[in-house]
């Protein structure tokens, strides 16, 4: 016992008091006397248990550049069934070097956006309201959702929204990587639960916020490294006079010049849920509040268009007393399954993003000291059970679970 005490006692001194080590050994005759006793310069060497700084991957942002157009958005009265509007586009740039890879490396660099708040309702004057919404924000049951297109979780598309380097090669690479996003929604001039074609629709109002993320990821561990983020939003608001023929019933009326993105100083981690699917676009659906105003709770809401995700729903609570409303074929069809009433899906993205060179952009001073943070997804020690209508969700989950269950940490600048 008394050993062990003096080598832990022992030990717990050399971490903590400093040794000091002689540059140089004194001169010394042939009795070993010392010849020159001249006090020479010591240093000073200390002895701890801490782990050497993790590795750095050093990435370089040599410009990066995000904007909305600068022009109003426009509105379409040309359809008998439904009123359309197309908002200016969201469009973000990053030119980037990425170190030599060895072999079997390969990662991932690209754009990862967030929903974190929506607020779309459409007033259809006494009648009511309806309104699009995201089930797990509107319940407190995550902080934002993912807005990828559903195929390249978590990426926001998968042209040029992201590129893949593989190892092995001995060169920095420069590398390019482009997203875009809007609006373009259709919203029935009647009431949704209508299946007739008259004119009630009164106001819409519509005000959603962003994140955007450029990011690196190992594509072998799952870990991510958060490069810049990016905050932006779209806020609107039209009004309706039903009473006026087709064609001249409806008038922007919120600022028509959008507010310009703003690129973070600081990041901002990314919640485990943006990594995961539903995404937005199967994740939405819309409420009919009869007889209420805008914000206003009815006492028995009815879901008007369910989520593409069935377990959406199922894994909820908040809408157990909502009515599931049948809704008619032809009104479905008026809101073309309400696909584009959310964020704009990956074929307009890409069909637009070749256009973004000749836009005016508002530019970022290119910086070399980047700061990036991992994040990957966390794991539970249990299996969820079976969720019905889970096809959009089985698959992925797993794959990012493996990936944190291998990810280690990295600082990158």
């Amino acid at each position: 016992m008394s050993l062990f005490f003096f080598v832990y006692a022992y030990t717990f001194i050399n971490v903590q008091q400093p040794q000091a080590v002689p540059t140089t050994v004194p001169n010394m005759n042939v009795m070993g006397q010392v010849v020159n006793k001249t006090k020479r310069p010591v240093v000073m060497q200390t002895i701890t248990n801490e782990k050497p700084p993790p590795p750095i991957l050093p990435v370089r942002i040599l410009e990066l550049e995000a904007t909305i157009e600068n022009r109003p958005t426009t509105i379409d009265e040309k359809s008998p069934a439904v009123l359309k509007y197309r908002t200016p586009h969201f469009r973000a740039s990053a030119t980037l070097k990425f170190p030599p890879l060895e072999e079997g490396e390969h990662w991932k660099v690209g754009w990862i956006q967030s929903c974190t708040r929506m607020d779309f309702f459409n007033s259809y004057g006494d009648s009511g309201y309806s309104s699009w919404e995201f089930p797990q924000l509107m319940s407190g049951q995550n902080p934002m959702i993912s807005d990828s297109d559903g195929r390249n979780y978590p990426f926001y598309g998968s042209k040029s929204e992201v590129i893949e380097l593989q190892g092995p090669f001995s060169d920095y690479r420069t590398i390019k990587v482009l997203m875009n996003d809007n609006f373009y929604p259709h919203i029935t001039w009647d009431i949704p639960t209508s299946n007739e074609r008259l004119s009630r629709l009164t106001n819409v109002r519509r005000h959603q916020t962003f994140y955007t993320w450029l990011v690196a990821m190992n594509a072998k561990n799952g870990s991510i490294l958060v490069l810049k983020t990016i905050t932006w939003q779209m806020n609107l608001e039209i009004n309706v006079d039903p009473t006026k023929p087709q064609g001249s019933r409806a008038v922007l009326i919120s600022n028509p010049i959008p507010i310009q993105p703003e690129i973070l100083k600081q990041n901002i981690r990314i919640p485990t849920c943006v990594l995961y699917p539903p995404n937005a676009n199967s994740a939405q659906i819309l409420v009919w509040h009869p007889g209420r105003r805008p914000g206003e709770i009815s006492q028995r809401p009815e879901i008007v268009v369910p989520p593409r995700c069935d377990y959406v729903l199922h894994q909820n609570p908040y809408y157990d007393h909502y009515i599931r409303h049948k809704t008619h074929t032809s009104v479905q069809n008026k809101l073309n399954g309400g696909s584009s009433s959310s964020s704009s899906t990956s074929t307009s993205s890409s069909s637009s993003s070749s256009s973004s060179e000749n836009k005016p952009l508002v530019v970022q001073p290119p910086t070399h000291d980047a700061y990036c943070r991992l994040i990957h997804p966390q794991t539970s020690g249990h299996k969820p059970a079976p969720i019905p209508g889970n096809r959009c969700y089985n698959g992925v989950k797993h794959i990012l679970e493996d990936h944190a269950r291998l990810a280690q940490g990295v600082i990158v600048r």
